[in-house]
């Protein structure tokens, strides 16, 4: 698909195939589908069933194929023949492959090659969320689809559908006049995928009718031109009247007016509650800590008391803070249409969304990575981050789909050029047409700005927006302390490293060619540098591999100086001559900086710049180094590793972060609203106070009023008999020393609960280690439901959507499943939490916590982690009025009632 393809293109086949997890008799396709379709031909059809007799419960509703239907379908030979004499003289085929099958396929078919939609998909489509057949259905219908399962034939239309669509909307330019300069570098890739696409958009009416030609507008490379510009607005002036308050029984009439006038919105007396709560704190610039059980309706809780606040005070600003992506979409897309909508008098309230600037690609950076010399998996690797920046407000650019990843980082160049034009760094406000500051001027403008806890930290490091906004709403804030330590936190990995030194080389090795005098010697000085930095980074790995050598890839481990191999290692000595090679590369190459010098080595603007770009890394890698020395030897500090198979991370982050919180969000703001479901701990806000600095009074400064801390809890509305918690006889104490006897209880328990319940089960685990286990002895178990397993690093948003969609299915997952998603009605009728999700003792914040507090606070803090999980898992089941089930726990410790 990515390799030239010169031949004529007269017809377009599309093919689809259901294939089964387990070869039967060395084949896995059970049915197929197929169409050509011509510019002057009725569409040719050709489908049938392949005889296989492993057909799963997971496949018979994907499918809407029973066991019975294959028994009496034709031999796989016979299948694969006629479908191989329908594609006679087929040059290649479209694929819709979501489920990775491709090669399957391509046995089947005979030599042909493919390209794949799921790829183009996730190339002109990078702003949906899923890309499964129902999600790609509904988007390009416009409208839900009720069944949940595709017949081979109903993927060969959706196929062509999204064909069409992509070459009629996307690439038609009568639509999008970027789509000018799209065809113009898919055309320059010189690949079968450009090539198809063109080809189907300049015959679009030959193949599929209509009045119009995608193609009026000549192909263009210049990009750039329809790019948003960042709108500059005029500096706001400073407000020195007081704030009008709102008054909190004016919150009940509005809640009535909302339930009034949306049939859909449930008036709520504890939701009300909570909106008197959050109106009192901004009335009083307090800090208040509110727990909000499940079905309060927090979220609304919140805007309205905000909106009214805004709207009372044009000088008001308000920032509110999520843990998860899809809480900061609902608040935009949803609940604040919502909101508008009922009170019109909150529609001139500017709402602007926030992502952190690696969120964002820099279209000046990215400019400055392309070369007239790109072909190929490279140059549809930079246009794919191109449709990216075309796409900022809806796609992240740090978030690419698993098929982009696997078709387009084969050489690494992927990685490398994402993080050569991430905007977490360089992009500057002169980049006027970078999205970056398009969104950063639109918060400058807004009143109401929705952003994660990560930007809301470092929000005062953002020279356009400091000190902007006064009023902080942190929502899903039992995750914030997570994110503190991680904004504040220092990093070096070898893979970002190696990254810069691949692209870097042979652009200085190109200037040596023709460099004199100093600068030869400059440039002679740098290689020998990165050679080193090379070597250090392959010698540090095997050093630190050398402390925990049983330790597995990717596992995170403490750095302790402390231990022999630390010194063995010659870990500091390491680090050391990294710092400093960091440092001297941009001490050789200072004279980059200076445009007469590179006129005079023939050296173009766009190289100088990216060169620049990759010594300012190497000063950032250098200042990360050094932070990271230093916390190797600070109480306070903790310093954690990772290796992989070549790579490796070095992490140093604070243990404990409520001086942190302190400095950088009750310095800089007047009112807090910390919120969540889970913040309490056996009734109390003491762990949470503790862990965010409300356990001791802030001291105002100039005389001012000190702040008040407030703490409420609501309890959920829902009722209590709702769900049954059940420790069935059979448990096994999960202890880590009881791991056998605890698994093979598991093991026999699951099937059997699954079984009783008829699927519709959540199991969440407390590791991808414990989930692995489980999955590989209780799988084989499983096979009357549709079971569906996490899988580590891959995204699972089509698992949710796959879990909601089928009824009966059985879903094993770790951690985000415990928090963060709603699976309402008969979807989901049992939990099952297969260990107390205890932190492990072997994780570095552990154990720095262990050396770092008394045994008291410890251990509180530590039952505190596990007991706000387990509320969290438990929460999983019961999400709305209706709902009903039991929650069961496979770990005998825990008691009944401990939840409460």
């Amino acid at each position: 698909m990515l390799k030239p393809f010169d031949e004529k293109i007269q017809q377009l086949a599309f093919v689809y195939a259901h294939s089964g997890l387990k070869a039967d008799r060395n084949n896995r396709i059970y049915s197929y589908a197929a169409a050509i379709i011509d510019t002057d031909k009725p569409k040719a059809v050709s489908e049938s069933f392949v005889r296989y007799s492993l057909l799963t419960g997971r496949e018979k509703y994907y499918s809407g194929v029973s066991k019975e239907m294959l028994a009496a379908a034709p031999a796989p030979q016979a299948a694969a023949d006629r479908l191989r004499t329908f594609l006679a003289n087929q040059k290649f085929i479209f694929v819709l492959d979501n489920h990775n099958r491709i090669e399957d396929l391509k046995k089947f078919c005979g030599d042909v090659r493919v390209v794949d939609l799921s790829f183009a998909a996730e190339f002109f489509l990078p702003h949906l969320e899923s890309y499964t057949p129902k999600r790609l259905w509904e988007y390009l219908n416009g409208r839900q689809r009720e069944k949940a399962f595709f017949t081979a034939a109903e993927i060969v239309d959706l196929s062509v559908e999204l064909v069409k669509h992509i070459c009629g909307n996307v690439l038609n330019d009568r639509i999008f006049r970027r789509a000018a300069a799209i065809r113009y570098y898919l055309r320059k890739s010189h690949t079968l995928f450009g090539a198809a696409f063109l080809h189907i958009t300049e015959h679009y009416k030959a193949y599929f009718g209509g009045l119009f030609d995608p193609c009026t507008l000549s192909e263009t490379k210049n990009w750039q031109q329809f790019l948003e510009k960042a709108v500059k607005f005029p500096p706001e002036q400073k407000e020195k009247s007081a704030f009008k308050k709102i008054s909190s029984e004016l919150m009940e009439s509005l809640y009535r007016a909302m339930s009034d006038a949306a049939k859909d919105y449930v008036f709520r007396p504890s939701q009300v509650e909570y909106a008197k709560h959050l109106a009192a704190a901004l009335n009083d610039n307090a800090i208040l800590t509110l727990e909000a059980g499940t079905g309060t309706g927090k979220t609304q809780g919140y805007l309205i008391p905000v909106m009214e606040f805004l709207y009372r005070n044009p000088h008001a600003r308000v920032v509110v803070s999520t843990y998860t992506k899809s809480l900061q979409q609902q608040i935009f897309q949803r609940e604040i249409s919502f909101t508008k909508e009922i009170f019109k008098l909150y529609q001139d309230i500017p709402v602007a969304v926030l992502k952190g600037k690696s969120g964002y690609i820099c279209a000046e950076k990215l400019n400055h990575a392309y070369e007239s010399s790109l072909e190929g998996e490279q140059l549809l690797t930079w246009l794919y981050f191109v449709n990216l920046v075309f796409h900022f407000r809806d796609a992240d650019g740090d978030a690419a789909g698993e098929k982009i990843t696997a078709y387009l980082n084969d050489d690494f160049y992927f990685y490398q050029l994402l993080n050569e034009i991430s905007a977490k760094d360089g992009c500057t406000p002169k980049h006027s047409r970078c999205p970056a500051q398009v969104v950063t001027a639109e918060a400058q403008a807004a009143r109401l700005v929705i952003t994660n806890h990560h930007k809301l930290v470092l929000l005062d490091k953002d020279v356009s927006l400091s000190g902007l906004f006064k009023i902080y709403i942190i929502d899903e804030a039992n995750h914030f302390e997570n994110a503190v330590r991680g904004a504040l936190g220092q990093e070096v990995n070898s893979w970002e490293v190696g990254d810069v030194l691949r692209a870097l080389e042979p652009m200085l090795k190109n200037i040596l060619k023709r460099a004199k005098g100093e600068y030869e010697h400059d440039l002679d000085k740098a290689l020998e540098r990165i050679s080193t930095i090379r070597e250090t980074i392959r010698l540090l790995r095997a050093s630190l591999i050398a402390i925990n050598p049983k330790a597995s890839l990717g596992q995170v481990k403490e750095l302790p100086c402390d231990h022999p191999a630390f010194e063995e290692g010659r870990i500091k000595d390491r680090m050391n001559t990294l710092k400093q090679a960091f440092q001297d590369i941009g001490k050789d190459l200072k004279w980059i900086r200076e445009n007469d010098v590179c006129r005079s080595l023939k050296i173009v603007s766009k190289t100088s710049e990216r060169i620049r770009i990759y010594l300012n890394k190497f000063g950032e890698y250098a200042a990360s180094v050094s932070a990271i020395e230093t916390g190797l030897v600070s109480e306070d500090k903790v310093t954690a590793y990772q290796c992989f198979r070549k790579n490796w991370s070095v992490v140093s982050q604070s243990v404990e972060v409520a001086e942190l919180i302190r400095r950088h969000i009750y310095e800089k703001a007047d009112c807090i609203v910390y919120t969540a479901a889970t913040l309490c701990y056996r009734g109390s806000f003491d762990a949470f106070s503790n862990i965010t600095g409300l356990d001791s009074p802030l001291t105002p400064e100039n005389g001012a009023k000190a702040k008040a801390f407030r703490f409420e809890m609501i309890p959920s509305p829902f009722s209590k008999d709702a769900a049954e918690i059940i420790v069935p006889q059979g448990a096994a104490n999960g202890r880590f020393e009881n791991k056998a006897e605890w698994l093979a209880s598991v093991v026999r328990l699951i099937p059997e609960l699954i079984e009783k319940n008829k699927g519709r089960s959540l199991v969440l685990f407390s590791s991808y280690s414990d989930l692995i286990a489980v999955a590989e002895k209780a799988a084989e178990s499983i096979t009357t439901y549709p079971l569906l397993i996490q899988q580590q690093g891959v995204s699972t948003v089509n698992l949710c959507d796959e879990f909601r969609e089928i009824k009966e299915s059985v879903l094993f997952g770790v951690d985000t499943f415990w928090y963060g998603v709603d699976f309402k009605g008969d979807t989901l009728t049992q939990v099952i939490i297969t260990r107390i999700p205890y932190p492990s003792f072997f994780d570095p914040i552990q154990v720095a916590r262990k050396k770092l507090m008394s045994p008291k606070a410890f251990w509180m803090r530590y039952y505190y982690d596990a007991e706000i999980k387990m509320k969290q898992g438990i929460g999983r089941l019961i999400r709305s009025d209706t709902d009903r089930g039991k929650v069961v726990i496979l770990d005998s410790r825990y008691k009944i009632g401990s939840e409460k």
